[in-house]
């Protein structure tokens, strides 16, 4: 069976490489600001012993074929600025979870993550035919629901009560998702908006390299 293997995916401002401890210096610097983390599972990442277990774990589950790890590097400093991942992948039934996203709050609304989820969403659809790509957030996080809903994900309901947040906060969970038969209308939608952030863009620019690939199984 096709898996989700590592890759390097390249865009204008960003490219997505696989996730490694080489990126912890860099990740170190960007998780400073405390505010990133109200309403992320990991806790804060600014602390060295959470951020090494943040990307051990996140390689094991690379290595168990269920997550593929990205670290964000801004391309114009070539540093790492944050995080992104194909999460509960199952190629079984064609579908796949893009989560655990976190920037430097200087990158926030700077079109970082507009072309981060253009190059995942773009990689999933078109590369590995998947059929649906879902999105988890914190009811409480505004602004990640306003992204999701302009970007053109569709709310489809709430997990209540679904998870314990490191604050304590019981959390209830909105899902979101975008289908395959959707992703042509959103993926103009992106590109017309990605020309905001770089008169220069063209989508025949952004293009994806392999990078180092080590054998995976699909989680089913």
């Amino acid at each position: 069976m096709q898996t989700l293997r590592p890759v390097t995916l390249e865009g204008k401002l960003i490219r997505l490489e696989p996730l490694t401890k080489w990126h912890a210096p860099d990740l170190l610097k960007a998780a400073r600001d405390e505010s990133i983390w109200k309403y992320m599972f990991y806790g804060n990442l600014a602390d060295p012993k959470h951020m090494n277990s943040f990307i051990s774990n996140a390689i094991r589950l690379r290595d168990a074929g269920s997550d593929l790890p990205f670290a964000v590097i801004h391309k114009a400093t070539d540093q790492a600025i944050g995080c992104t991942r194909f999460r509960d992948i199952c190629l079984k039934h064609f579908k796949l979870e893009i989560g655990g996203t976190w920037y430097a709050s200087e990158h926030q609304r700077s079109g970082v993550n507009l072309e981060s989820k253009y190059l995942l969403l773009r990689h999933a659809f078109e590369t590995f035919g998947i059929l649906r790509v879902q999105f988890k957030t914190d009811i409480r996080n505004l602004r990640s629901r306003q992204s999701l809903e302009k970007m053109g994900a569709v709310p489809e309901g709430i997990l209540r009560r679904s998870a314990i947040m490191p604050d304590g906060v019981i959390r209830d969970t909105l899902i979101y998702s975008i289908l395959d038969t959707e992703w042509d209308q959103v993926k103009q939608s992106l590109e017309q908006r990605m020309e905001c952030f770089n008169t220069n863009y063209h989508p025949n620019h952004l293009n994806y390299s392999p990078n180092w690939i080590a054998p995976h199984s699909a989680k089913h």
